[in-house]
């Protein structure tokens, strides 16, 4: 009877559980994903907030940022719907988590230098706001990228999973297991 109860339970809960808000805040994934949505939308929301946004070196750090911005919510809803793990393999490969972060981690320590730099120059404080959670944000995304780095070096390789038949020596006879008259 009360096993009964435990698999009902379980099938009730794997059938309702379509959309899972707390996968943010109960695994480390949801953590450094929501940060870096949080980081983001800092940077590009700061950094538009100043009134000469119109030269081209804010606007990549606004682009930059604002892009990532997108791409981080997407991430979180595509998890907490359990859309990811649905995903092909070739989509979830680690080696593509490793190029995405970096590049990311690249195009914002460059925006965020020139952006910092600027403010530091003219003593604008909020260019050096920006600047530092553009900061913030590209080293999150550089921990991932390391992250993403560590999970390609476990995984199993491909050819360590096949087993390579022994070659049979030339004096072997194999005897059948059964005799045919």
């Amino acid at each position: 009877m009360e096993d009964d109860q435990r698999t009902s339970t379980t099938r009730t809960r794997t059938c309702s559980s379509c959309c899972d808000i707390l996968w943010i805040v109960t695994t480390k994934e949801g953590w450094l994903k929501l940060i870096e949505a949080i980081m983001t939308f800092l940077t590009f929301v700061i950094c538009a907030a100043f009134p000469f946004t119109d030269k081209p070196e804010y606007e990549f750090l606004i682009f930059v940022a604002t892009t990532l911005f997108v791409f981080m919510v997407l991430y979180i809803i595509l998890g907490t719907t359990h859309l990811l793990e649905k995903l092909p393999p070739a989509l979830r490969h680690p080696i593509l988590g490793v190029v995405f972060c970096f590049f990311a981690f690249l195009t914002l320590l460059i925006g965020s230098g020139i952006v910092f730099a600027r403010g530091s120059d003219f003593n604008i404080r909020t260019l050096e706001a920006a600047g530092i959670c553009g900061f913030i944000s590209s080293a999150l995304f550089f921990f991932e990228g390391v992250y993403y780095f560590i999970l390609y070096r476990r995984a199993p390789r491909r050819h360590a999973e096949q087993k390579i038949p022994q070659e049979e020596q030339p004096g072997d006879v194999l005897q059948p297991s059964k005799p045919e008259y």
